[in-house]
């Protein structure tokens, strides 16, 4: 077959399936060249999801009647001139594919002014073909409605996705987008009804709150010409796919590997495999460091150093994830109530917590807790006390055995600290309830004492000086032949947490030494489950983060459970230690460590508001 030059109309379809494969394809390139035009104001409209009609009209700078006919060309563009302009691109279109490419396959009239027209134009092309140029009366700004959109291509059309899908998309995409120009105002109605509506703010940070229902912790850090901003949500919050998690690089929306890998690292052990946090992370750097110009949508970035980038990233994550010690703030489910012949929701809105009650502080533990990998016990025998018929425990609270109070000086701004809490008793086997400012706070028991474990274990391995308790009798325990070599593999890891583990005839082995962290419990259950825990390929260049995990494993074992019993002074005893240690909000599996209920929220659901 001989080659031939490809028609223009074919050439601009085929373009079109790669720049704007569906309705929300065409949106984002049409907000893209608002912001580019300066807009201050977007209002995206549909009907049938975007199949049917859409337009996007801005407030920006316009085109005067000879660049609007011209904007239709293939590969015609204000942004670039030489090849040198692609290496520090800063706007967000830059191509000059998208008119041309909606064009060739939809029904398309733009209508536009400039500052210095005194009338407006409206260009009309119909698939590909231009129809009409006309003067009108216009306001500054530019508005392009498609209508049928691959009305030319019935092949295309048929594998557009529902309206719902559509309008799901295409809210989703503008919200996040917002994130990158909280100056602008978004707004989306879908066959009359108002979507979306984002009202313009001063930061990035303000316009997350409304994005995100997660309550978002800040990260931060600039390093080697790289600038990280982040809002991401409390590991407890993680969903199981990306959907919630926004990544901005130089202001450009985009899907990035690198950096979401991460994110999920600086979150170290909290997050499962298969588990995202909910945020955004907005990167800046040099236009030089980054090509833009490697997807037909702009959706993917390369970066030149990718290895600094990554590394920027992950600390700028670790280091707002190190700080994370308050409560996560809890909800109660909407409760609704027939009052007349009109249902009323009770219980809608949880305000923040009044800062205006008084902190406490009561006597010192009855054992403080030894460093050096040993076991931060929080029991005088260093036995569990167990109280197997009682589900619901709480202490009386008298003036002899009440905590005395502390003054708190200034607590609109003093920060959260377990040791402010007043006691008063435990439920439900597992949760140490406390009384905290205005509001009441639920504490999880295991997961607190698992923080605390976890940051001794993890303090020791850094200092190498974890601390191994000899087993009187060694535990000889029987494995799949599969299962010890998968533990043999990381035998060099297990040891220096404090185990010592021998392989003895196939198929099995013998532990003779146990971190002391352990001491007090029965270790085969979890040396089973670290030797049958499959390990993800490429674990040996990422031995820190196997660590965290194993590390994690045994805080676990060896922290209190479900159905034991707490004293006061051993409840405060924790309280005090979960002070002294990193990230105490959470667990090192990521459940939040400890809840918050503001008194609002209480009477709200209770009606008493009424």
């Amino acid at each position: 077959m001989k080659i031939k030059v490809l028609a223009d109309s074919v050439i601009n379809q085929i373009a079109a399936g790669e720049v704007v494969d569906r309705p929300s394809g065409v949106v984002r390139e049409l907000v893209d060249n608002a912001i580019d035009a300066g807009a201050t104001d977007i209002f995206v409209t549909l009907q049938g999801g975007g199949h049917s009609r859409l337009r996007v009209r801005d407030n920006g700078s316009g085109m005067a009647k000879d660049d609007a006919i011209l904007a239709f060309e293939r590969h015609a563009t204000s942004k670039v001139s030489v090849i040198e302009d692609l290496t520090g691109i800063q706007t967000m279109g830059f191509r000059g594919e998208a008119l041309a490419s909606i064009a060739a396959v939809s029904k398309v009239h733009l209508r536009t002014r400039s500052t210095d027209s005194e009338v407006g134009t409206q260009v009309s092309y119909r698939g590909g073909k231009l129809i009409s140029v006309q003067s009108l009366a216009w306001s500054q700004g530019t508005e392009v409605e498609v209508e049928h959109l691959f009305f030319n291509t019935p092949a295309r059309r048929k594998f557009l996705k529902s309206p719902k899908s559509e309008i799901s998309r295409i809210r989703t995409w503008l919200a996040h987008s917002s994130l990158a120009h909280p100056s602008v105002r978004y707004r989306l109605v879908s066959d009359g009804d108002e979507l979306l509506n984002v009202r313009p703010v001063e930061s990035v940070a303000e316009r997350a709150k409304d994005i995100f229902s997660a309550d978002l912790i800040p990260c931060q850090l600039e390093e080697g010409g790289i600038r990280v901003e982040a809002m991401v949500s409390h590991p407890g919050e993680a969903i199981s796919d990306t959907s919630g998690l926004v990544i901005l690089v130089n202001g450009r929306l985009v899907v990035d590997k690198i950096v979401m890998r991460a994110i999920k690292e600086g979150f170290d052990s909290m997050l499962k495999d298969r588990e995202f946090p909910v945020g955004y992370v907005s990167l800046e750097l040099g236009g030089e460091f980054v090509d833009v110009n490697v997807h037909p949508q702009k959706s993917e970035v390369r970066f030149r150093h990718p290895n600094q980038v990554f590394a920027v990233v992950r600390g700028a994550v670790l280091a707002g994830i190190r700080t994370l010690k308050r409560p996560v703030v809890a909800s109660f489910p909407v409760k609704t109530v027939e009052v007349g012949s009109s249902p009323v929701a009770v219980g809608l809105d949880f305000s923040e917590v009044s800062q205006g009650s008084r902190g406490v502080e009561g006597p010192p533990p009855i054992q403080t807790f030894q460093g050096g990998g040993q076991s931060i016990s929080l029991f005088e025998d260093g036995n569990v006390l167990r109280s197997p018929d009682e589900s619901y425990v709480v202490e009386t609270q008298s003036l002899g055995n009440a905590r005395p109070q502390k003054k708190v000086e200034n607590c609109v701004d003093s920060e959260f600290s377990f040791s402010t809490l007043r006691y008063v008793g435990q439920i439900l086997g597992c949760y140490l309830l406390c009384e905290w400012r205005d509001s009441f706070v639920a504490v999880d028991m295991h997961a607190a004492h698992e923080r605390v474990n976890y940051s001794a274990i993890r303090e020791a391995y850094s200092r190498k000086d974890v601390v191994q308790q000899p087993l009187l009798i060694p535990q000889t325990i029987t494995l799949p032949y599969e299962q010890v070599v998968n533990l043999m593999e990381q035998l060099e890891m297990v040891a220096a947490l404090g185990f010592e583990i021998v392989e003895r005839a196939a198929g099995s082995i013998e532990v003779r030494a146990v971190p002391s962290v352990l001491s007090h419990v029965d270790c085969v259950s979890l040396v089973k489950e670290l030797a049958a825990e499959p390990v993800s390929e490429g674990w040996r260049e990422r031995v820190e983060e196997r660590i965290d995990h194993i590390a994690a494993r045994i805080a676990c074992h060896a922290s209190v459970r479900s159905g034991d019993t707490l004293t006061r002074q051993e409840a405060y005893a924790l309280f005090d230690q979960l002070d002294k240690v990193a990230v105490s909000g959470a667990c090192p599996h990521g459940r939040p460590v400890v809840a918050q209920f503001s008194r609002e929220a209480i009477e709200r659901w209770f009606g008493r508001d009424r």
